[in-house]
């Protein structure tokens, strides 16, 4: 199936004109004004709506029509999406591929690492491909060793609106490797001696050195990291050159820290050359390349089926491999796809045309991650997309919130943004009903004025929005309690 971006113009047209700009329901439920109130939030700043999943019929609704910031919920209608594309026991693949002459155990042509967009890829993946290499007798490669990222476009950061060092808004490309974060580590021995420092890919396995990182000592006050970026903005001699950082050690800072990987690719490729030499292979540099029609498979490693990684998303909120997952699933769809907002409107679309009469006005995802502040979703459509979303899907959602617990029988994605709070999913009464639920709480003025005095260098959020948070999370629990004790 395959969804142009015209007809997805002309779809949110033809919606808009036959959608009613005011709120269908008629439904007010339990009186929520008290908690509200009692947490300090206006009436403007919430909204919600609950309903019964089967029927489609509203029990309880707070301005179900104005578009909220959805966070991390945008990754449950992303989810939905792509099982619905790809099927739940889709794996993504890793291979190796090899040009030339194979003999006495060295290859004489290349060796080609492909990746497939395989959000969970580790070390321990790479290890099995090298395992099977040397199977082949390969020890050594006297052509080129290349990395191939063309299965999905590459891209340095999800979202341009977040801090510099923040290790949730990585790179993203179909060559993706170890949740594309890397350990920065540093130390001063002793009075005067100069700073040590280091940059290692690490997972589960133990940690790699990673070569694609340099970091050009300084000093100065306010900010520990700035990203380096060339001169005239393009890669050295023709070839990428990875991630270059300036440090600047902070009085009191941590000695270790994660940063994120924004060549993805080239990050992977120079891991899979550190293990290669430990596992007895040696190769050359890593050059960026494609797999050629004449090359022969050597190795590939699959990853876990779909529906698992789906399940691991909803319930640690990765943003990579949200974007990764959705991405895969749009370019199904439409293989023109090249950026985020692309890929979102492409994967959103089917789900649009099955719910036409919902009003789909102020609709706005950026991302399949939600790591936007300007994406934009009501109550209503939200409401729409759990519906569309169906029992399977629903099934996968986690029973807590950010790692904390959520009441019994409270299933839902949780999202969290400065100035935005958000849950959806499902929850059962003390009569017994199961019932769906999408909440938002979002300060409009306050994230604005956040955004415009933003130092892309630092990564902690304000006090203040901290505070503000733990507000709508007493909110947020306030509801849940009162829909379940009324309902």
């Amino acid at each position: 199936m395959r969804i142009p971006t015209f007809s997805i113009q002309l779809l949110l047209a033809c919606v808009t004109a036959v959608s009613a700009c005011a709120s269908p329901y008629g439904a007010t439920g339990p009186d929520d004004r008290a908690a509200i109130a009692r947490n300090g939030f206006s009436a403007d700043d919430v909204g919600y709506v609950l309903f019964d999943p089967d029927s489609g019929a509203v029990l309880a609704e707070r301005q179900p029509a104005k578009p909220f910031a959805p966070a991390s919920v945008a990754k449950l209608p992303a989810m939905a999406a792509a099982l619905a594309v790809l099927g739940p026991d889709h794996r993504f693949e890793t291979t190796l591929h090899i040009t030339g002459r194979l003999g006495n155990g060295v290859l004489d042509g290349d060796l080609i690492l492909k990746g497939g967009g395989d959000p969970s890829l580790s070390s321990e993946g790479l290890t099995e491909l090298l395992r099977d290499l040397g199977a082949l007798g390969v020890t050594r490669v006297t052509g080129r060793f290349l990395y191939d990222t063309s299965a999905l476009p590459e891209m340095a950061e999800i979202d341009s609106g977040q801090p510099w060092t923040a290790g949730y808004n990585t790179g993203v490309g179909a060559l993706s490797l170890n949740f594309n974060r890397f350990r920065f580590d540093w130390a001063r021995p002793a009075a005067g001696q100069p700073v040590r420092v280091s940059a290692w890919s690490v997972s589960d396995a133990g940690r790699v050195p990673l070569d694609s990182v340099t970091v050009q000592l300084g000093a100065g006050a306010g900010a520990a990291f700035t990203p380096l970026i060339a001169a005239d903005g393009q890669p050295a001699n023709g070839e990428p050159e990875g991630e270059r950082w300036r440090f600047a050690p902070q009085p009191g800072m941590a000695a270790s820290l994660w940063l994120p990987v924004t060549r993805p690719g080239l990050a992977a490729a120079h891991v899979f050359r550190r293990l290669a030499t430990e596992a007895g292979i040696a190769l050359p540099a890593p050059a960026p390349g494609a797999v050629p029609p004449t090359a022969t498979l050597a190795a590939l490693h699959r990853s876990e089926p779909l529906e698992v990684l789906a399940r691991q998303v909803l319930r640690y909120s990765n943003n990579l491999s949200a974007e990764l997952i959705g991405l895969a699933a749009a370019r199904r769809l439409d293989p023109a796809v090249r950026t985020l907002p692309e890929s979102a409107a492409v994967l959103t679309a089917p789900a649009m045309m099955a719910a036409p009469h919902t009003d789909w006005t102020g609709l706005r995802l950026l991302n399949h991650s939600g790591l936007s502040a300007a994406s934009r979703i009501t109550p209503a459509q939200t409401m729409a997309l759990i519906q569309g979303a169906g029992p399977a899907v629903l099934a996968l959602l986690p029973g807590e919130d950010e790692g904390k617990v959520l009441p019994t029988g409270v299933r839902a994605k949780s999202g969290t943004l400065a100035y935005a709070k958000a849950l959806a999913g499902t929850l059962t009464t003390a009569g017994g009903r199961t019932l769906g639920f999408a909440f938002f709480v979002t300060d409009e003025e306050r994230r604005a004025a956040m955004d415009r005095t933003m130092d892309r260098r630092i990564a902690e959020i304000p006090p203040e929005a901290r505070a503000w948070l733990a507000r709508a999370r007493k909110l947020q629990a306030d509801l849940l309690e009162l829909w379940i004790a009324g309902l």
